[in-house]
């Protein structure tokens, strides 16, 4: 607001000219004006200026390469006073930051997520030659999703058998069944009608499903920009690729912050695991598949562009 500020001391010098070199009643009231005209507008936009908040808005469903403009939204309950603002923007997968203005498009070249906190905010009043200096404003956070990236060979699932069956909650379909008498509280849907007509008894045919073991995928979230965009390409088409199957897993992976365990039993579950590591800081050192775990079957998610 420099140039309003500018703007304004030439027309206070222009009219202090004036009333030096036209010394009449005009002249000093002119002068009266031009001087108290700031501290009306200050008295005018106190309270807009006391009440207004800053708000950026975070775009939802952004993807690698798309085009989005970094937005910021004014909340007040008057009209609207002028503000300025600069925004940061982290990503702490890589650790690059940017400052930039409200307009400017995203950096979404690569996967991640953008940490948008304003800096240097200040609200003014409406001649913009006060300005008073805006703390505490929230941040909010922009994820850049991969596209996913489909593995060459598709996983080999036939070690995953189960281990044993049990009886599956609900009832329902299921491939295999187990024969037993009746028992009070079987529904009458899970009569065996032609067996229970040749033994005499009612016999109920009891859905099972297989108990198998822990089904693994790792990660460790390090490396360059171009191998995180593919190993959670990786992970987002491998997880749906179990998830298709019906095989939850649990998602394991090395941060910053150590390491994080993630039941995934849908792809809600997968969509929450991977925004909460496209946040995280990467690890500095180690690898999580130094820390063993007994599983059925593991997968360790990796960045090479030729990985199988």
């Amino acid at each position: 607001m420099a140039g309003r500020r500018a703007l304004y001391l030439a027309a206070l010098a222009g009219c202090l000219v004036f009333y030096v070199f036209y010394q009449k009643w005009f002249s000093w009231i002119v002068l009266l004006a031009v001087a108290g005209l700031p501290w009306l507008s200050l008295l005018l936009s106190l309270p807009a200026m006391v009440t207004y908040r800053l708000e950026p808005e975070a775009p939802a469903g952004l993807k690698t390469g798309g085009r989005a403009k970094l937005r910021i939204r004014g909340v007040c309950s008057m009209p609207h006073p002028p503000a300025k603002v600069k925004l940061r923007l982290t990503r702490p997968i890589t650790g690059e930051s940017w400052v930039l203005k409200p307009g400017a498009y995203l950096p979404t070249g690569h996967c991640g997520g953008l940490v948008i906190q304003p800096v240097r905010a200040g609200v003014y009043d409406y001649l913009g030659l006060f300005r008073r200096k805006l703390r505490k404003i929230d941040a909010a956070t922009a994820i850049v999703w991969p596209a996913p990236l489909k593995m060459k060979v598709p996983p080999d699932l036939s070690r995953y058998l189960a281990r044993s069956w049990r009886p599956k909650f609900g009832g329902g379909y299921a491939e295999n069944h187990e024969l037993r008498l009746y028992r009070p509280g079987d529904g009458l849907n899970q009569v065996h009608w032609k067996l229970s007509a040749k033994t005499g008894k009612l016999i109920i045919r009891e859905a099972m499903e297989p108990e198998r073991g822990l089904v693994l995928l790792t990660m460790d979230l390090c490396g360059t920009a171009e191998e995180l965009d593919r190993k959670f390409g990786r992970l987002l088409w491998l997880g749906n690729y179990l998830l298709e199957r019906g095989i939850p897993f649990q998602l394991r992976a090395l941060t910053g912050e150590g390491p994080e365990v993630w039941p995934v039993a849908g792809e809600q579950d997968l969509r929450k695991a991977a925004a909460a590591l496209l946040c995280r800081e990467p690890a500095v050192s180690g690898s999580i598949r130094d820390r063993s775990v007994a599983a059925s079957w593991q997968y360790h998610i990796g960045g090479d562009p030729d990985e199988a």
